[in-house]
């Protein structure tokens, strides 16, 4: 069962509201977990248990635009370290770790190379890579095709295919699922029909803040685009995690990442798709709390 959705709001000294909630042990290695695209810390929900075996405090942030976090028109990719570290400075963090999953993988490789030796670790789980990676959108599923080359003339452009794949999740959920479920490979059909991962993402949907479809035009964006910072300039061990099946971003993604990143380790599943996350959670804790035998 998952831990019980509580969020926290905290106004940034810039005035601006960044939403969180936690999952996991307490007292365990603090961890900072980013949602995917579309999400919010809901998403993370289901890791609580597995936060609690391995003594993982996971905080879930919600991205701007996302959740209870307001949403930044401005905002940049290489903005994001700033808001986790006033997070950490609230919490009373001096060293922590990280991970991001899918939209999320961005921001945590962003976070590898703003806070570097103070992190314990770093986790890009199915991540999306720069731009300039070879074969960017190559074996990728339609629609993130589409998004992505109309992410790169203007992120106004995406809006409304965001907004109206949330309609469609929110008032049709069953049908909306079933459509994306035709979509995927075989691993991830077999994890989506879970109960608790289809709550989960219905909740969201349902659930969603009015800026959502903007957040999620943006996050394409951001994505889409140079990211201000150079991959080979990350100094912190930072673990990759990637299935060879997925549609969603595909395997070269995280190749490029582990290629890209000096202190990086590739784990590479075959059969696996986008949301091998689920499959591989403890794991994905251990290498972000620094703990040898991260496997």
């Amino acid at each position: 069962m998952a831990a019980p959705h509580a969020t926290t709001v905290l106004e940034l000294a810039s005035g601006r509201e960044l939403a969180f909630a936690e999952y996991g042990d307490p007292q365990g290695a603090p961890v900072f977990g980013f949602h995917g695209t579309p999400g919010s810390n809901r998403q993370l929900a289901p890791w609580h248990e597995a936060g609690v075996a391995e003594r993982v405090r996971v905080i879930a942030p919600d991205r701007p635009g996302y959740g209870h976090s307001r949403f930044d028109p401005y905002r940049r990719l290489v903005d994001w370290p700033r808001d986790v570290g006033e997070l950490a400075a609230h919490l009373g963090l001096a060293r922590f770790g990280v991970f991001g999953v899918s939209g999320g993988g961005p921001h945590a490789a962003v976070c590898a190379h703003a806070f570097g030796a103070k992190l314990t670790g770093a986790s890009i789980v199915s991540g999306v890579a720069p731009p300039d990676t070879r074969g960017w959108t190559e074996g990728m599923m339609g629609p993130n095709q589409l998004n992505f080359a109309l992410a790169r003339r203007s992120e106004l452009l995406v809006w409304p295919m965001a907004a109206l794949m949330l309609f469609g999740m929110k008032h049709f959920p069953d049908r909306a699922l079933d459509g994306l479920l035709r979509s995927l490979p075989e691993s991830d059909r077999r994890i989506l029909t879970r109960k608790e991962v289809a709550d989960v993402l219905i909740g969201e949907a349902r659930d969603a803040a009015p800026t959502t479809a903007r957040a999620v035009a943006q996050d394409f964006a951001l994505f889409a685009r140079p990211w201000g910072f150079k991959l080979e300039d990350v100094a912190a061990p930072v673990h990759v995690w990637h299935g060879d099946a997925d549609r969603n971003v595909p395997a070269a993604h995280g190749r490029a990442f582990a290629d890209r990143i000096p202190n990086a380790k590739l784990h590479l599943y075959p059969n696996e798709g986008h949301m091998l996350f689920f499959e591989h959670t403890g794991e994905i804790l251990r290498a972000a709390a620094g703990r040898a035998g991260a496997g």
